[in-house]
Order: structure tokens, then sequence, then C-alpha cells
């Protein structure tokens, strides 16, 4: 049997039952990539389904406003991936008729759509033979084909696609893709697999040569850069003063607490509030960290009680926001600024 055929027929015995696959659709396949990218499938579970109950379709997407999109996200972070999906949906509707593209230049060049989600969606909705390489697929692949390189460089990367493009078969390759991602998430995981379960053992080079748990290798990340920040929690009447910065990198287009970085690495101009509110006497500081993936966030909160609820911050791109503190839930507010506002006595 081909590699392929003991994949497949492993997979029709052991699939995992996912919503997305009971109704594949090129919409659904591209929600459901989306959300799993950088995020666990058991956390992308429970919001799947209310995500699409919300939006089943993309026209339904395209159509609602950003921020209905980013609450609906809450829950999932990395909220760069719903406005890359909200911009998608509107191009698809736009220049697609509302159709998710069959071809590779088109889909490629959606927001959101790498090599890894491309390939996905044109083997999974289209029948398309073309691999989706993720980090299960890149950890089975080292032990599989014995690559002794760190598979979190290019070099092995690039083996392991063309090893598995040259097996992927040209009927059910979205299967494929998709049983070697069940294979990796049940069988083939990075500590104590469970090779005498694994449907593909006896083609496994590694488990061969003894060296399952040398593989694969990977280079240490760089640890995230040490950033020294101020934010301002300013508050009035059981409100709370947020903003939205329409542009400035890092979180822009969120709700948000003032802030900016200020460290060696990297300068900002403080906020607007930071000016007008610099002499107040009634502020409270608390210190806190946060870990982003590439920032350590060592901050300072400032905790105004300001009497003028209505005080806004005069800014280019920026809009501000008072919102009531029992109805924050009702929009999208990253982890970072909901732990911030715990701090409050």
């Amino acid at each position: 049997m081909t590699l392929a055929q003991m994949l497949l027929e492993w997979y029709d015995l052991y699939r995992r039952d996912l919503p997305w696959r009971r109704d594949s659709t090129p919409y659904s396949t591209l929600v459901s990539e989306i959300m799993l990218q950088q995020t666990r499938v058991e956390a992308v579970l429970p919001l799947y389904t209310k995500f699409m109950n919300r939006f089943p379709s993309i026209h339904d997407l395209a159509a609602a406003a950003q921020d209905e999109v980013l609450t609906s996200w809450q829950g999932l972070g990395y909220y760069s991936r719903a406005r890359r999906l909200h911009q998608a949906a509107q191009i698809v509707v736009a220049e697609h008729g509302g159709l998710v593209p069959d071809r590779k230049d088109a889909l490629r060049s959606l927001p959101g759509i790498g090599d890894y989600t491309c390939g996905a969606i044109l083997s999974m909705a289209f029948g398309q033979p073309e691999m989706a390489i993720d980090g299960n697929l890149l950890r089975i692949g080292a032990r599989l084909f014995l690559i002794h390189d760190p598979i979190n460089r290019k070099k092995a990367k690039a083996q392991i696609q063309a090893k598995f493009e040259e097996r992927i078969p040209t009927k059910r390759p979205g299967d494929f893709n998709q049983a070697l991602m069940d294979l990796g998430s049940l069988i083939c995981l990075p500590k104590n697999p469970r090779c005498e379960q694994c449907p593909i053992s006896s083609t496994c080079q590694a488990l061969l040569q003894d060296e399952v748990s040398k593989l694969p290798v990977r280079e240490a990340p760089k640890p995230p850069v040490p950033v020294d920040v101020k934010l301002y929690l300013v508050e009035s009447q059981d409100t709370i003063l947020l903003r939205k910065r329409q542009s400035g990198g890092f979180l822009q287009g969120m709700w948000e607490l003032p802030w900016y970085e200020n460290s060696p690495q990297v300068v900002e101009a403080a906020p607007k509030v930071a000016e007008d509110l610099g002499d107040n006497d009634h502020v409270a500081i608390y210190k806190m960290e946060y870990v982003f993936s590439h920032r350590h966030w060592f901050m300072t909160i400032f905790h105004y009680e300001v009497m003028n609820q209505f005080y806004t911050p005069g800014e280019n791109d920026t809009l501000y926001l008072w919102q009531p503190l029992a109805l924050l839930d009702e929009i999208a507010l990253p982890t970072v600024f909901k732990k911030a506002l715990k701090m409050r006595p």
C-alpha cells in the first residue's frame, strides 16, 4: 500500500468529528482555517459554531461592521486574523461574486491567506492536490523522512514540502492533508508519540533508525523583546475611556486603553491623554506584566478618576469612546487590557 492509502484507510476509521468537516464548503473552510492559525482545535471548537451562526454566509460576514466581527472573535486572540478575514470576505463579494476563488493566485492574494491556508482551502474545498504544511506536518515529515535540519528553517520546510507533494493523491487530497493533521494531533505527538498505533510506522525512517525521540530538530525562537509600557486607565462614573487607532501598527483597529511603548528598542509618542491628565491629583499607579509572542510588556498603569465624563483627547486617526464597565463584554477588547482593568480596586 502507498503512504496515501494507509493514511486514508486510517482516517476513515479514526477521523476527528469536527464541525467544519460535517458541512464542508469553501466558506466554512476559509473561516475554520483562519481560526486555526496559531490556535489549537480545542480553542476553536466552541467559537466556530457561534461565529458561523452569526455569519452563515460570506455575504453576511462582508456586510457586518468590523466591531461586530471582532466581538464575535473574542476568545481566539490574534485579532488581526479577524480583521483580515473580514477584509477577505469583502473582497470575495466585491470581486469574485461571493465565491471563494479556486485559483492559487487569486486565493493567495486575499488578506490572511498564506501558503498553508491556501493549500488547505484548495485541497479540502476544491479537491486540488495541494499540500497544507503546518507544524503537525513538519513534525511528521521530519520523522517520516528522517530530516535532521531544524524544521523552523526554510531548508527543512522545503524538503518536507517536496516529499509530501510527491505522495499526495489526486483523489481525496483534502482528506490526505486532514489525515496528516489528525495523525499529528492524535498519534505523532511532540513528546511520547504513539508509534505502536501509527498507520504509517512501517515507512517511518526515524522509527526504523531509532531516532524518533531526536526528531524534529527545532531552533529555539527568539525571546520576546522587553518593552516598557505606560498605560492610562481613565475612569468616570462607572465608564472607561477607550480608544481605537486607525493607524499606528501593533493592535491598531482594536478598542484599547490608551498606551504607548517607551524603551530603547521602541520609542513612541505618548497619547494626548498623558499630557492632558499628567498633573491630575486623582491618580493611582499599578505595575503589571504581559507577554505576547514577540513582546514582553512591563507596564505602568496610571488610573485616573476624572469628573468630566465627556473629556475626549484630540488626536488624529484615533476614535475615543466612553464605555460603561457593565457593558465591556459587548466590545472586542484584547486580553491584556481586560487584565489591566482587573487591577482596579
